[in-house]
């Protein structure tokens, strides 16, 4: 039964609006570079802010840029008109201030949409005065720790450094209080000849550790850089083997012979470093399923934001139900401000979660004074919802005229 506190609270309007920032002040911002796959990110990066609004003059908010990655806002507009007039109580079973189940009428678009469930989220903690990841369970920790994904191939902006470029950029996410770095692999192949790309990824890792020493995180992410050339993959993992690298990431496209080799050489070599995959996970019929049932991921990595709050709670549910050990480490890029506050609500209460993606970006539009940054960590707030407000008077000055509403 839905919580009858919820039922006056019916969906008036919805808005979708680009919001621009940057990788440092804007005019000063550093750029990001190359992965093994793509050109430059640059210098800045757009979320696509959704605020869903009720008659009550609530608010909820999210991103949703996932949806624009793949298609455009003209299909956004035709799948939530639906949601026009519709009560906030509908779309879950809540019982004592938890959500236990979907609504089978709305189970298909917030699996299309899963950056919808986290604004709809936002919106029964703000009409119920709980924070969202009381939604969804019991607090586990106070804090939930971050790592800097922003690390490229910066030896490819600042040629003459080389390796040094991107521990450069480490040194000063260091100073900044993170503890935690995933440095972006993958050079074989692509943007550098096959041995010669294998031996940089190998440098950048060494010279990474050497400049922010031994108490500082490392993660590595080589978004399938070494498909194809397995023999230089373990010249790679034999390369790191005492650098204390915390997990390997997407070093191959997923498949089980691969990963099987994969694992044989994180264990002969390197057996601390986790080795983590995912982040395109949409359940049981997929090869990441197929990954963690033969004990080959350690963590799993679905983005945040084509989740959500129930596919992930789900998600975690359906791992523990199959007795495997697999933990959670949600993606969130996506210049992801939004993504990672809800990350953090859902690290809160989830008890294999692992550490939140940080892109790094600050947003002047946002306020999310709770979610105090220190040591590597932020701190988990207990104010309704997602704890995140926009600063009106800006939005209205400067994007108000960008938005598309639907009412």
């Amino acid at each position: 039964m839905a919580d009858r506190s919820l039922d006056g609270h019916i969906i008036k309007s919805i808005r979708i609006t680009p919001v621009e920032t940057y990788f440092g002040s804007p005019g000063k911002g550093r750029i990001v570079g190359r992965n093994a796959r793509m050109e430059n990110y640059g210098l800045n990066q757009r979320e696509w802010l959704l605020q869903v609004t009720t008659n009550s003059d609530l608010t909820g908010l999210s991103n949703a840029r996932p949806a624009m990655n793949r298609g455009g806002i003209a299909d956004i507009y035709d799948d939530f008109q639906d949601l026009i007039g519709q009560r906030l109580a509908d779309f879950f079973v809540i019982s004592g201030g938890r959500v236990t189940a979907i609504n089978p009428r709305w189970s298909d678009l917030i699996d299309r949409y899963g950056f919808l469930d986290v604004a709809l989220f936002d919106l029964i903690g703000q009409s119920l005065g709980q924070p969202a990841y009381t939604l969804l369970g019991d607090k586990v920790r106070d804090r939930v720790e971050g790592y800097d994904s922003s690390l490229y191939f910066q030896d490819l902006v600042n040629p003459a450094e080389g390796a040094y470029a991107v521990a450069v950029e480490a040194a000063k996410a260091v100073e900044k209080g993170w503890r935690a770095l995933k440095l972006k692999l993958g050079r074989p192949g692509k943007w550098f000849e096959p041995y010669a790309g294998t031996r940089r990824d190998i440098e950048v890792v060494e010279s990474v550790r050497a400049t922010v020493g031994d108490e500082v995180k490392i993660l590595v992410d080589a978004n399938n850089g070494y498909d194809g050339r397995l023999d230089l993959l373990e010249d790679f993992v034999r390369g790191i083997s005492d650098l204390d690298v915390m997990w390997m990431e997407e070093m191959v496209t997923e498949n089980v012979a691969d990963y099987r080799r994969l694992r044989e050489w994180r264990d002969r070599y390197t057996p601390q470093t986790m080795l983590v995959d995912g982040e395109s996970h949409k359940g049981r019929q997929t090869i990441y399923w197929q990954l963690m049932e033969q004990g080959l991921l350690d963590a799993i990595q679905p983005d945040m934001l084509h989740m959500g709050f129930w596919q992930f709670h789900v998600l975690v549910r359906d791992i523990e139900d199959s007795g495997m050990d697999t933990l959670i480490a949600p993606h969130n890029y996506n210049a992801a401000y939004l993504g990672l506050r809800a990350d953090i609500q859902f690290g809160a209460v989830t008890q294999r979660f692992v550490i939140a993606e940080d892109s790094t970006l600050d947003f002047e539009l946002y306020h999310g004074p709770e979610y105090e940054f220190a040591d590597g960590s932020y701190t988990v707030p207990d104010s309704p919802g997602l704890a995140v407000s926009i600063d009106q008077d800006l939005y209205d000055r400067v994007y108000k005229q960008h938005e598309t509403i639907i009412s």
